[in-house]
């Protein structure tokens, strides 16, 4: 199993959080390594130190560091054309991946470090992508989003935190010269968001997992036919038996910004906080003591108005108050 990480600093205790976790739940489905590939954007040395750690603990794991500088280099040539560059940096790594990866990888399974798994990734990691560039779980804001870069309805559009890649298909159709030829030629800044732009240009050809496979903060807090309307999705994309599955039997619970907050974050109301501190608690980062963010008040008197929103609202409200980004809901969606 080949899985690819990225981190920098600031995120390496919720980085080793992950992977902790997924070789606790998956150390005994391969007879191989588990080799798990991170591109590292200058995470400190002790922290390195701390995630190789996990090496001795399971002996399956095998651990790569890729070094950013060369990525980097390749990044100069766009950072004047990509938005919010200094803030999301690591994100736009991932488009270059086949030049860092080895030749012989023909699939990978990527993941965002604000991430834990609480089951194998087995059966995920042993889809059948067949000729699809990617697997992933349709985005919760997905009908917003293609409206906004003018997807057509029937494209699909995945959040990128977990994407099982094809790596072969990438290669034989060329896909990070698209890539770098798409940044080129665009003008619009909006298609340049690292997951607008890989949405984009795969469209269609993207393979939609059950959505525990990437179960997002809203889908814990919200029952099914409230979270379709106030999404405005479409009922075939994912069933409520699935949804149920969802919250029952996740893959992968992504913690995603939202009015729930995080569970390193002061405050966290998020429904799968002891989750996060279960696998701390076992990984090398077992008594490191969160520093929590100070945040204002009407800071979070504006987060419990958008909880409460979300869960007493009409759905037809709510739903047209998400399209709209009144109360500037979208601003917890990254």
């Amino acid at each position: 199993m080949n899985i690819l990480l990225v981190s920098d600093e600031n995120y390496a205790m919720q980085l080793t959080v992950l992977i902790t976790s997924i070789l606790e739940n998956s150390s005994d489905d391969f007879d191989e390594h588990i080799h798990i590939y991170i591109l590292n954007n200058n995470i400190h040395k002790g922290s390195i130190e701390k995630i190789k750690s996990l090496e001795e603990k399971y002996k399956k794991a095998k651990l790569h560091f890729i070094d950013n500088s060369e990525i980097e280099k390749k990044l100069e040539n766009f950072k004047d054309k990509l938005p919010a560059i200094d803030r999301s940096t690591s994100y736009y790594y991932r488009l270059f991946i086949i030049s860092f990866l080895p030749d012989d990888i023909d699939k990978i399974l990527y993941m965002d470090s604000d991430i834990v798994t609480n089951s194998s990734l087995a059966e995920l990691y042993n889809t059948n992508l067949a000729n699809y560039y990617v697997a992933g779980v349709v985005d919760i804001n997905e009908t917003n989003f293609k409206e906004k870069i003018n997807m057509d309805p029937d494209d699909v559009y995945i959040n990128s935190g977990v994407m099982l890649i094809n790596l072969k298909k990438w290669k034989e159709d060329n896909i990070q010269d698209k890539i770098v030829g798409f940044i080129n030629k665009t003008t619009d800044k909006e298609l340049l968001y690292d997951q607008h732009l890989l949405n984009y240009i795969f469209k269609s050809n993207v393979m939609i997992l059950e959505p525990r496979n990437n179960v997002l903060t809203h889908i814990y807090v919200l029952n099914y036919k409230r979270f379709m309307e106030i999404f405005r999705m479409d009922y075939e994309i994912f069933t409520e038996k699935e949804y149920d599955k969802a919250h029952t039997s996740p893959v992968c619970t992504h913690y995603i910004s939202s009015p729930w907050r995080r569970p390193w974050e002061l405050n966290s109301k998020h429904p799968k906080n002891d989750l996060f501190f279960k696998y701390k608690n076992i990984s090398p980062y077992t008594n490191y003591k969160i520093k929590y963010n100070p945040t204002t008040k009407s800071y979070m008197m504006k987060l419990y108005i958008n909880r409460f929103i979300f869960l007493n609202f009409p759905t037809k409200l709510v739903a047209y108050m998400n399209k709209h980004n009144i109360l500037n809901l979208q601003q917890f969606y990254n």
